[in-house]
């Protein structure tokens, strides 16, 4: 046990990091569009690893054609579709509550893989993936201690989508990751995805204005989703999942739902109800029930490719 502390350490710094994720999203979204947030945070990636990838140059895996498809199409879901949705999603929506709405993502990830890949869906997955809806739907109609209306069930479906999206990423990247190791796949795909979010920079005039006006705080927010969460965060889960296998990783990883909202009520002063806690408990334990399947039938990895925030 003591030898593997260090990656238990891993696992649980990053989850303070990816919760934190969705509160530095929410600040920046003061100051700057969904759109210009998301090209400002994967220029800085981008141009982060790209000399990275570029000093280590004899270690890039050599793909096919049609592995670099998959991996630009993992990329473009990821970006464009899990960034762009759940920024959206939380310009609609609080924090904490984008954070447990977008953490659902193995539920969708072991649908995808019943369809696509032909994986067992068994007894407990399908209890799992039932709670975790509900909590979803508790989360979404009373949990805000807000009045139901268009502009929250929107934001939750977007966050939603972002899930789906994620699961995607997931699911097309697992077989590539386990190939050619998990640090030039994943930077590829954020270069993949970041290529094809540039085109969408003319559907943002407020991009050059809002990055010249903005504030030291936003800064330090922007530098931390852009190299805490993505680069940091990734390489700390990739360690510990090293170190732990995919099984506890992913329980590790639970505990970002949770941490989220409170980081949402500690720094936003966003509310946490009866109804809200019961929609977490909800979903953590769909995704634990998901989750210790997988673990007893040693699959185990279709969650455990878990997400760079």
């Amino acid at each position: 046990m003591a030898g593997k502390l260090r990656y238990h350490l891993y696992l649980f710094l990053v989850c303070w990091i990816w919760g934190l994720a969705f509160i530095a999203m929410k600040v920046l979204l003061d100051e700057l569009g969904y759109l210009s947030l998301n090209l400002a945070r994967f220029l800085l990636t981008a141009l982060f690893l790209a000399p990275v990838v570029a000093f280590y140059r004899r270690r890039r895996p050599a793909l096919s054609f049609g592995e670099w498809f998959l991996v630009s199409a993992a990329g473009v879901a990821a970006v464009l579709g899990y960034h762009l949705a759940v920024t959206y999603g939380e310009t609609l929506v609080p924090a904490g509550t984008a954070g447990l709405v977008a953490n659902i993502t193995p539920v969708f990830a072991v649908l995808l893989s019943r369809f696509l890949l032909h994986e067992s869906l068994g007894m407990w997955k399908a209890v799992g993936i039932a709670l975790a809806l509900g909590g979803v739907a508790l989360v979404t109609i009373p949990g805000a201690g807000e009045e139901l209306g268009v502009g929250r069930v929107q934001g939750i479906l977007y966050v939603l989508l972002a899930a789906l999206a994620w699961a995607v990423y997931t699911v097309l990247l697992k077989p590539l990751a386990e190939a050619h190791g998990a640090f030039f796949i994943t930077s590829y795909a954020i270069f993949a995805g970041t290529l094809a979010l540039l085109p969408l920079g003319v559907f943002a005039p407020d991009f050059s204005s809002g990055m010249a006006s903005l504030s030291p705080a936003g800064w330090g927010w922007l530098v931390f989703l852009g190299l805490g969460c993505t680069v940091l965060g990734y390489q700390l889960y990739s360690k510990g999942l090293e170190g732990l296998g995919a099984s506890q990783a992913a329980f590790y990883i639970y505990l970002v739902a949770p941490i989220a909202l409170f980081w949402g009520w500690a720094l936003l002063e966003e509310e946490v109800n009866a109804a809200l806690l019961l929609g977490m408990a909800m979903i953590l334990a769909g995704l634990a029930c998901v989750g210790w399947e997988e673990a007893r039938g040693g699959v185990g990895a279709t969650h455990g490719s878990r997400r760079p925030r």
